[in-house]
């Protein structure tokens, strides 16, 4: 059989599996369709779906690798499909397996428990489901590399843990054992009779990664739902320890509220946010795709008001504690890339290397503050349009679950100005062996590390260490942020604000949207800026909102890299 021969087998194969093998609205399905749907997307939990899947996948993998090597030959091609078919049926079978010894879990706790998949491009799917990415530059669907599990009580009820504790309940310690015993490389090799297969399957648990994620809603304290979901991930993680998989393939996150799949002001869509993930993938680098294709579903976000006077009393997973201004932890902060020589300005306002996270504002501080200088600015009274930017869609492109409704589209008020948001915090990414943060060394364009400046009335705005990480268009670290009242080149003035403000990032239609919130010296309130990701050296736009007396102003502020 020739290559593309076979390559035309294996796609037409692969095209079913894409499009899930979904027939047109109102059309019943063949009998080749539904036994295609009962071989590669049955609702069946214990179907044998990702096997074949990774055999189809993994097959054609094979021959693409098989003809590059062999020119075409016949027996290259077939020993490259061979082989990629063992290797994708393993993968696939052992999810298959975990599937169906989860939902028996499921079932015998009356759990909430969800599957996914993981595919190359690090989209996360629900099963059968086709992905946004059909095909990659061979004309291969994208394989599968992992695999996620999530866990909620049912009917909202918080009882993994012990209230506003990581302790698992008695019962819950029943369950995440079972759970995690599902995830035992011991458990998996013992299921494994033939020696070649025991091999493969041997060297592909020494590169797996597994990565236990905790969430909450955003009601209460932002940085105590990050640092209390931190705990309780560290701690389902070291249940999987305890079932025998290394330390060295275990990390954990308390992602707070950060990562929402629901409507978090609805009793029902806060439940649903309050969740553990469990997050199987092949290798280190499978790893860093997922992290990097994560997107926060910003849509979610609930304005600061709301989010702070609603809500009360849905979770009892943490103590009800109101919204405050406190401090985030820096997500997923890694060592930007060493910054090229600054300017003359921007030089001599470097800050340490290592960044702090600024103190939660306090009352004596909030006065201090009010007793500061005020700067002139230059702007206009502020209203709710002119401190828009236009930052285009919200709406992530990738995403593997099935509550976003389009109708949010509209709805991202949190997006519109930074007076309707807090900022939002997140742990990192952190191995359970040593405990040390997960380095991600991919940033977007021009952010990372380097220094944004621009002038406004006359007084000049400086950001230094300005760094945003490709996962999830997260913060790398806290920048430092100085004004300098009515600047003079040749003048030595101290700034008149000189602090690293909390900081939310996100990622939008026209960029990067890096949003500051100081606290409050020379009338600063919050800080917008719109990013291009082309690497342009001069910002798309901004805004800066200040208070005067007993009111708010908005000045145009349009920083460039320095």
């Amino acid at each position: 059989m020739s290559f593309q021969r076979a390559r035309q087998v294996a796609l037409a194969a692969s095209a079913v599996l894409a499009t899930g093998c979904a027939t047109a609205p109102g059309q019943p399905d063949n009998e080749l369709t539904s036994k295609f749907r009962q071989t590669f997307a049955s609702d069946d939990p214990c179907a044998n779906n990702a096997r074949n899947i990774g055999i189809a996948g993994g097959t054609l993998l094979g021959l693409i690798i098989g003809n590059s090597i062999g020119d075409g030959k016949s027996g290259a091609l077939v020993a490259g499909a061979l082989v990629g078919g063992l290797v994708g049926g393993l993968i696939g079978s052992d999810m298959d397996r975990k599937r169906c010894e989860l939902s028996k879990v499921a079932k015998q706790y009356d759990l909430d428990m969800t599957f996914s998949t993981v595919n190359a491009n690090g989209e996360v799917q629900e099963i059968g489901a086709s992905s946004n990415k059909t095909a990659d530059s061979t004309g291969a669907p994208p394989a599968i590399i992992g695999s996620t599990v999530t866990v909620r009580d049912k009917d909202g009820v918080a009882g993994h843990f012990e209230s506003g504790s990581d302790r698992l309940t008695p019962k819950a310690r029943e369950y995440f054992a079972a759970i995690a015993a599902q995830y035992s490389g011991e458990k998996m090799l013992t299921g494994q009779t033939d020696p070649k297969r025991r091999e493969e399957l041997g060297k592909q648990l020494a590169q797996r990664r597994l990565f236990l994620m905790g969430h909450t809603d955003d009601t209460g304290s932002s940085q105590l739902n990050a640092t209390l979901s931190e705990r309780r991930a560290k701690a389902v993680a070291g249940y999987l320890k305890q079932q025998g998989i290394p330390e060295n393939a275990l990390y954990f996150q308390g992602a707070g509220e950060t990562l929402p799949i629901a409507d978090n002001r609805t009793d029902t869509g806060r439940a649903a946010n309050r969740r553990v993930e469990i997050v199987e993938v092949a290798d280190e680098a499978s790893f860093k795709k997922y992290l990097e294709a994560r997107k926060p579903n910003y849509q979610f976000y609930r304005p600061a008001d709301v989010a702070a006077t609603t809500g009360t009393g849905t979770s009892k997973a943490k103590p009800g504690a109101k919204a405050t201004n406190v401090a985030p932890t820096v997500a997923n902060a890694g060592t930007p890339s060493k910054p090229e020589k600054q300017s003359k300005v921007a030089a001599s306002t470097q800050p340490s290397k290592t960044p702090t996270v600024t103190p939660a504002r306090t009352p004596t501080a909030t006065a201090k503050a009010a007793k500061a200088p005020l700067v002139n600015f230059g702007g206009t009274p502020y209203s709710p349009q002119q401190a828009t930017l236009n930052v285009g869609s919200v709406i992530p492109e990738k995403s593997g679950f099935g509550l976003i409704s389009k109708a949010y589209a509209d709805d991202t008020v949190v997006l519109s100005d930074c007076t309707r948001d807090r900022p939002r915090a997140a742990g990192s990414v952190k191995s359970l062996h040593d405990g040390s943060t997960y380095k991600t060394n991919e940033h977007m364009p021009q952010l990372f590390g380097k220094t944004w400046a621009g002038d406004v009335n006359g007084n000049l705005v400086v950001i230094n260490h300005l760094a945003v990480l490709r996962d999830g268009g997260t913060p790398a670290n806290l920048p430092e942020l100085k004004v300098y009242a009515q600047y003079k080149p040749s003048a030595s003035k101290k700034p008149e604000v000189n602090e690293e403000p909390r900081v939310n990032s996100y990622l939008v239609g026209q960029g990067v949207l890096y949003r500051m919130f100081p606290r409050g010296d020379a009338g600063l309130k919050c800080v917008d800026v719109l990013f291009a990701t082309d690497g342009s050296t001069t910002a798309k736009g901004g805004k800066l909102i200040y208070t005067a007396g007993a009111t708010d102003y908005i000045a145009d502020f349009k920083p460039q890299l320095q």
